[in-house]
């Protein structure tokens, strides 16, 4: 089926029904730019998952409810579902107890439910499959009260958020403190070193009224005025790998005739998100953040592809753009703008100085690794033919 809802009403009819209806499968909510998984089986909820941040929600939860938690993820059968399939192991394994399996999921449903609350038009697709019936634990599930009881308390938050006026701002986002001489005379050195280590940059709403274990409309709200004054931004985090990508990341590490991916971005947290998603598929990445000097580093292993920032200090990101395609040695070259920077204008821009695609920033894995296997497949697959020739020959002389 598929329709299009908006508000938590809506999302509750569907869910309300797929209850009643005793399914089994996954309802996928998506907006266009983001898409959510919410997976049943017989009308229990098993989990809600997807997202800008699944896997930082799962460690979120795992800090909450059973830090003690130690799961193997090369015993996972599939990337899907991943989440309470690691719950199940901890559960057979007696590691965590049922309630604290269902907490996790608790959690998961309500931040999702949040999410979900705050986007004007939402498309739902159910899947039918009865496969799921193999992966559930007993009892470890939510039934349709508890369902609804989670929802409710999503909405009474997106209510709160919406009345406080802090709509501009999203949880999944991380504060960041801007270097200031209006914040440096206004706070103490001791108390501008514990808020600046605290609002670095590196950890979301989400994480930061985790750690304080406050409301997270609290949390958000006491920095509001601080965000007004211009004395601290947000910005976009991506996400962390999951369990079995960083077990993919360390077999691939090992792997030499990755294809070298460059990435053009004035802070490292682009570099290292691209590399969280690609290495594990066979790439590897040159992280550059500062043109000037690694634009001649990067002609000594020219890369097979370039991922570019607009916004790059004391630098235009068009001419340097242009400036790498005149070059001989990156001519044939895909060179993909990633940028928040995103409009018609700045599209139309790119493509003039001649950039191959365009890809808005913050991307979700999925769309990043589209865009590399759409001018790469074939160079990976000859990459890959060519090791294992290699392979072979060196097993041939072995013997």
């Amino acid at each position: 089926m598929l329709v299009t809802n908006t508000g938590c009403n809506k999302i509750w009819n569907a869910l309300a029904v797929l209850g009643q209806k005793q399914a089994t499968g996954k309802l996928i909510i998506d907006n266009g730019e983001q898409q959510w998984q919410i997976y049943f089986c017989r009308g229990l909820m098993l989990y809600a998952t997807g997202g800008l941040h699944q896997t930082r929600r799962w460690y979120r939860a795992i800090s909450q409810y059973c830090q003690h938690l130690k799961f193997n993820a090369s015993l996972l059968s599939n990337e899907e579902l991943w989440e309470y399939q690691l719950l199940k192991q901890g559960i057979t394994q007696e590691q965590i107890t049922l309630e604290e399996g269902k907490a996790i999921i608790r959690n998961s449903s309500y931040e999702i439910l949040f999410s979900l609350a705050s986007q004007p038009v939402l498309n739902l697709n159910w899947h039918s499959y009865q496969k799921l019936t193999s992966e559930i634990v007993a009892n470890l599930a939510l039934s349709p009260p508890e369902l609804k009881q989670i929802l409710e308390g999503s909405q009474k938050l997106w209510e709160r958020w919406d009345k406080m006026g802090i709509t501009d701002i999203f949880p999944e986002q991380a504060p960041i403190v801007k270097k200031s001489v209006k914040l440096q005379t206004r706070l103490s050195t001791a108390s501008l070193e514990a808020i600046t280590n605290q609002f670095n940059g590196q950890n979301t709403l989400w994480d930061i009224a985790v750690q304080k274990k406050q409301c997270l409309a609290l949390t958000t709200r006491t920095l509001y005025h601080f965000f007004k004054q211009g004395l601290i931004e947000v910005r976009a985090l991506p996400d962390l790998p999951s369990p079995l990508e960083q077990l993919q990341l360390v077999y691939s590490s090992t792997n030499h005739s990755r294809l070298p991916i460059a990435c053009i971005d004035s802070t490292p947290i682009t570099g290292n998100f691209l590399e969280q998603i690609l290495m594990p598929k066979g790439y590897k990445i040159e992280k550059i953040t500062d043109p000037m000097e690694g634009i001649g580093l990067m002609a000594k292993n020219p890369p097979e592809l370039i991922f570019m920032d607009l916004d790059i200090p004391n630098v235009n990101g068009y001419a340097l753009c242009n400036f790498l395609r005149t070059a001989p040695a990156y001519k044939e070259t895909p060179i993909i703008i990633y940028t928040a920077q995103d409009s018609w204008i700045n599209r139309v821009r790119a493509q003039v100085a001649g950039a191959t695609d365009f890809l808005r920033k913050p991307a979700n894995a999925k769309k990043i690794l589209e865009i590399v296997e759409k001018y790469l497949k074939s160079k990976k697959q000859q990459s890959k033919s060519k090791t294992n020739l290699v392979t072979s020959q060196s097993l041939v002389l072995a013997r």
